[in-house]
């Protein structure tokens, strides 16, 4: 009878502690590296969010956005339906104002140089442009109070901030809805330094310039003055001089920059459909960093731009404030205005809104 060769076993609770070791320590380690990933995202979406005019405050501990938010970060397919973000029910007014903020003037208020209500209707999937002129003379809420029975369109910025009554953006979406007739929801401010660097963002852009322009007092950032020549015919623009089109007012008038301004706007959302940059929006917004305030939320923003790019360009309507519609005053202190014809005004919010 051959002997039967002895075999040592470890105890079974030994096994056992020992399974028990390794399960417990590859959780930690999983664990902890989901949190270092969440709570990375979550710092980004504060910062995104307080970018966006979110004010960076969320839900979550330590005020950042709940974990269910950086799980939408995490996936952007979820973040292109624009369905739950869309900000309000229906038609969306959104009020663009580009700033007159020269590189010594980070921290006084200013006044808007571009004003431009822009109305964004998912139900008849339409879009009104109305470029609003800055030197319109009307009532700004809260002035009164104040002494100022009427001011320039363009001086809501600056008051909004001097007076602290909600800032350059809200007053000023105080400001057209109450002259205008419609609500005003939301509000993006962008100052010089912002319109240049989305226009190089896309790699400029290309402009039918119908005629040849010639500015020989074209103001610059020190105060003083240039000769500047755009000529006729198809020129492609970088951010620099996009923006001295959109500003240059000597060879024509205020009017004539109006229509160039949404000439530009056009120009960009071609190029930006050509290069299908709306996944790119939150790191656009973040080389923004600084020349961009808005009461939009990022996932607001990307709802918007996914539907605008879906509208066709035959369903989008520019209009303008025009010279028929107003009447020229020099105020008692000798500034030049432009006094609206209010029946001028509600025809032209008429054609505003789309029938549906």
């Amino acid at each position: 009878m051959k002997p039967v060769a002895s075999i040592s076993r470890q105890p079974a609770s030994t096994g056992r502690y020992y399974r028990l070791f390794i399960a417990v320590l590859l959780a930690s380690t999983l664990l902890s590296t989901w949190l270092g990933i969440a709570v990375v995202m979550a710092a980004r979406a504060q910062r995104w969010r307080a970018m966006a005019g979110a004010g960076g405050s969320g839900d979550g501990p330590l005020g950042l956005p709940p974990i269910s938010e950086v799980g939408r970060m995490l996936n952007p397919i979820e973040w292109l339906n624009p369905a739950p973000a869309w900000p309000v029910p229906g038609r969306l007014n959104l009020l663009v104002l580009g700033v007159d903020r020269r590189p010594d003037e980070q921290d006084v208020p200013v006044r808007s140089d571009g004003i431009m209500l822009v109305s964004l209707d998912p139900i008849s999937n339409t879009i009104s442009v109305l470029s609003i002129p800055r030197d319109l003379y009307v009532p700004i809420p809260g002035l009164e109070a104040r002494g100022i029975s009427q001011s320039r369109i363009n001086t809501a910025c600056f008051y909004g901030d001097h007076y602290r009554l909600g800032g350059c953006g809200e007053l000023s979406k105080q400001t057209v809805a109450y002259n205008f007739g419609v609500p005003v929801h939301r509000h993006i401010l962008l100052d010089f330094n912002g319109f240049k660097r989305i226009i190089d963002l896309v790699g400029g852009i290309e402009v039918d310039v119908p005629r040849t322009i010639v500015d020989n007092a074209y103001p610059t950032d020190d105060y003083r003055t240039e000769r500047l020549v755009i000529p006729a015919g198809r020129v492609h623009m970088d951010g620099e001089l996009a923006l001295k089109y959109v500003r240059t007012r000597h060879a024509d008038s205020d009017f004539g920059r109006l229509k160039r301004q949404q000439q530009v706007l056009m120009a960009l959302r071609a190029k930006a459909l050509s290069l299908q940059t709306l996944p790119q929006i939150p790191e656009i917004l973040q080389t923004l960093e600084g020349s961009v305030q808005t009461d939009l939320t990022i996932p607001e923003a990307l709802a918007i731009a996914q539907f605008a790019r879906g509208v066709p360009e035959e369903r989008i309507r520019l209009l303008t404030v025009e010279p028929s519609m107003v009447r020229s005053w020099q105020t008692p202190e000798g500034a030049a205005v432009l006094i609206p014809n209010r029946q001028a005004l509600a025809a032209l919010m008429e054609a505003f809104h789309w029938e549906r």
